[in-house]
């Protein structure tokens, strides 16, 4: 029975931490961009393209975003900073 209760708790715990991870996403107009750091601005927050972001809706890579686009960047937070899983125009 100690052990069934250990294994919930564990698994608790383990679900728990998952949440941190979970996705976020923003929508508004790219504020700023800068090509060096590969990142953008929307609604005053900073986000970092990675090698493995995926582009949709035409986008290519970070080559292809203009300030002023509209988009929809989902993300993750890891180390305090935001770095995007995806990036699509946002219609």
């Amino acid at each position: 029975m100690q052990k069934n209760i250990s294994s919930i708790l564990l698994a608790s715990g383990i679900f728990l931490s998952g949440a941190a991870w979970a996705d976020n996403s923003i929508e508004g107009p790219i504020e700023s961009m800068q090509a060096g750091t590969q990142s953008v601005v929307v609604q005053g927050m900073t986000i970092f393209a990675t090698p493995s972001t995926d582009y949709d809706d035409g986008l290519k890579g970070f080559q292809d975003l203009k300030v002023g686009q509209r988009v929809e960047i989902e993300y993750v937070m890891r180390d305090g900073k935001r770095y995007a899983q995806e990036i699509e125009l946002d219609n």
